[in-house]
Order: C-alpha cells, then sequence, then structure tokens
C-alpha cells in the first residue's frame, strides 16, 4: 500500500514540476483528471472483481498499462483514450458475467 502513495505522491510531484516548467493549464488539468479517474477505477475495480483472480489480475494490468499511458501524455503530450478505457471494460465484463452467470462469483 505504501508503494502506491509512492507512486501518487511521485505523480503528483511530476505534475507540478511539468506546470512551472510548460505553463500549460489545459494538460496538467487533463492530466489530473485522468489521474483522479486511473485511481478511482483501480481501487473500484480492485473490489469487484477480487472474486475471479484471472479477470482481477486483468484489471490490474489494465490499470498499469493504463498509468503508463499517463506518465506517457505528460512527458509526450500523446493521450490514447483506447488504453484508459481498459480499465472499466474489465469492471464492464465482470458485471455482465455476473448478470448472465448470477451471484456465484461474490464471496
Amino acid at each position: 500500500m505504501s508503494k502506491i502513495i509512492i507512486v501518487a505522491l511521485l505523480t503528483i510531484a511530476i505534475l507540478i514540476f511539468d506546470y512551472k516548467k510548460n505553463k500549460n493549464l489545459k494538460k496538467t488539468l487533463t492530466a489530473s483528471l485522468l489521474f483522479s479517474y486511473i485511481i478511482a477505477i483501480g481501487f473500484s475495480g480492485i473490489t469487484l472483481t477480487r472474486a475471479m483472480p484471472f479477470l482481477f489480475f486483468i484489471h490490474m494490468l489494465a490499470v498499469i498499462v493504463a498509468y503508463a499511458s499517463l506518465i506517457y501524455y505528460i512527458f509526450r503530450e500523446k493521450l490514447y483514450w483506447q488504453i484508459l478505457i481498459l480499465p472499466l471494460i474489465i469492471i464492464a465484463i465482470y458485471v455482465g458475467l455476473n448478470f448472465l452467470e448470477g451471484s456465484r462469483y461474490e464471496k
């Protein structure tokens, strides 16, 4: 858990230093909102998909790739929104499986 806090603080520091260097408010606000989105969708997906280990693993990989996409956006100013949707797709798959198969995946 402490590694997540360190990564979050490091990302906030990168955003602050990038804003001081480039003075691009739009990019900083977009990156801040994307970072909030990744944190929120990551934690909600962890609580939802924990009952299915394979989907949990795929969701964690999708969150890590989305975070890497955010860092790429901060440094290169190229946004891959398709990658940012991946964690939402994993959660939608879990909800769909739960709807089709019933609640056998709940603990």
